[in-house]
């Protein structure tokens, strides 16, 4: 008999488990049915021999964008913060700052790309750049709507237990905005390395983006499909650990993460 916690987590595994298993079969069907050649669809197996093959130069493809990735959403979330307690402590700013927060995301990340590694050079400084651009307005305006949304009767409450400024901010404000703030983050991880291989795509000497450029005109379509799976699998593991993140620092929260 299994528990109630192991039913639990077979309830959450299995049907994503189940979807990547169709998708795989569905793929591996169109290329052995339809006779769809290697160049255009490798089949799963091409790309789990690829995988094998290239796994030095795509390891350390992966560690590099990792680093970017990492690095970019770190700077972002902190910029995030810093304009959200800014903009929630003095009023005018939001009026002032709004417009410019809006103009960060009109702009496609790819008019950024060669401007950035112009201004900063080949190396990792203008991917991170292009990754906190991208990933801090999600984070920001939820942590902002977070912060102005809470409840006037909390605060009415702390008040009358003379709470001051600085406490109702932290125990009541601040507790309030973090859920909010991590659903933003949840949305930034997913495009932090799409980002990250953007710019590597306007100018770099490693990573995933690198040698996509490489692969792509030379046909090596199982190279190409090894590193998407790669950074499907980075993507998802960066949403697992904003989760757990979430879990650990929302703990008040647990049963509505489960």
């Amino acid at each position: 008999m299994s528990t109630p916690g192991e039913q639990s987590r077979l309830r959450r595994t299995l049907p994503p488990t189940v979807a990547i298993l169709v998708v795989v079969a569905v793929w591996w069907a169109v290329t052995a049915w339809f006779g769809v050649p290697k160049y255009l669809i490798p089949a799963p197996q091409d790309v789990i021999v690829a995988l094998g093959r290239y796994w030095g130069t795509l390891w350390s493809a992966t560690v590099v964008t990792g680093s970017e990735t990492l690095l970019g959403l770190l700077a972002g979330v902190i910029a995030a913060a810093i304009i959200s307690v800014t903009v929630y402590a003095v009023k005018p700013l939001r009026s002032a700052l709004e417009p410019l927060l809006i103009g960060t995301q009109t702009v496609p990340v790819m008019v950024f790309a060669p401007i950035l590694t112009i201004a900063l050079g080949y190396g990792i400084a203008s991917k991170i750049v292009i990754v906190a651009l991208l990933c801090f307005f999600p984070v920001t305006v939820s942590l902002l709507a977070g912060l102005q949304g809470v409840d006037p009767r909390l605060i009415d409450t702390m008040r009358t237990l003379w709470a001051s400024p600085g406490g109702l901010f932290w125990r009541v404000r601040m507790p309030f905005a973090l859920p909010q703030g991590f659903a933003g983050l949840r949305i930034s991880v997913t495009f932090a390395p799409v980002a990250a291989v953007f710019g590597e795509y306007a100018g770099s000497s490693n990573g995933l983006g690198y040698h996509l450029i490489q692969a792509i005109p030379r046909l090596r379509t199982d190279f190409v499909f090894a590193e998407v799976v790669l950074l499907t699998a980075m993507t998802a593991a960066l949403y697992l650990l904003t989760l757990l993140a979430e879990r650990l620092v929302c703990g008040w929260q647990r049963d509505r993460l489960r």
